[in-house]
This record gives structure tokens, C-alpha cells and sequence, in this order.
């Protein structure tokens, strides 16, 4: 699959800029695979869903500071497939602000 990673300069940027880029860059991400974002807004996890789930055991948990999808051992193999891309577009957005 062909990823398309906004690339920035992060020399000018603060912690919290990079931070929000990658978050931001998820969200697009994901929405592009046909997910929902649901934020209970609790600072912590943002929850991707599609919207023909049928369970939250589908749902994909992803960490913003740790910028980590996660999805439970039992999910459907597309889930976890999904929640894997979602994690190496983090680990290709991150290196490309750290070059």
C-alpha cells in the first residue's frame, strides 16, 4: 500500500507541534481507510471505528502521546491489518520529521 506522508520541518517545531502533526496525520489517515474518530476526550486514547462495526471489539484504540493503534488479540484479521498500517504510517511520518 502507498502511503502519502506530509513532510515538515521539525527543526522549528516544539514538542507539541510534532506531536500534533503525527496526531493530525493519523486522523486524516485513518478517516482515508474509512473510519470513524471517536474522542471521549479524555486526552489520552481516540477510538477508529467503520461504521458498520459490530462490536468495539473491532475498534481501533489509538494512544496520541505514545502515537500507538492497538486492537484486542480477538479482533478480525482486517481490524488488525488496519491497526498495523496505521502504526508504520506513524513509524514513516516520524522519520520523516526526524530527517
Amino acid at each position: 500500500m502507498l502511503y502519502l506522508v506530509i513532510i515538515k520541518n521539525s527543526n522549528n517545531m516544539t514538542k507539541t507541534e510534532i506531536k500534533k502533526h503525527i496526531n493530525k496525520s493519523v486522523y486524516e489517515f485513518v478517516t482515508a481507510l474509512g473510519y470513524q474518530i471517536s474522542d471521549d476526550n479524555d486526552g489520552s486514547y481516540v477510538t477508529f471505528s467503520k461504521s458498520n462495526f459490530t462490536s468495539w471489539d473491532d475498534a481501533i484504540e489509538y494512544h496520541r502521546s505514545s502515537h500507538y493503534a492497538d486492537v484486542f488479540s480477538y479482533a478480525e484479521d482486517v481490524v488488525r491489518s488496519d491497526a498495523d498500517k496505521i502504526n508504520e504510517f506513524v513509524r514513516l511520518v516520524k522519520s520523516n520529521l526526524a530527517a
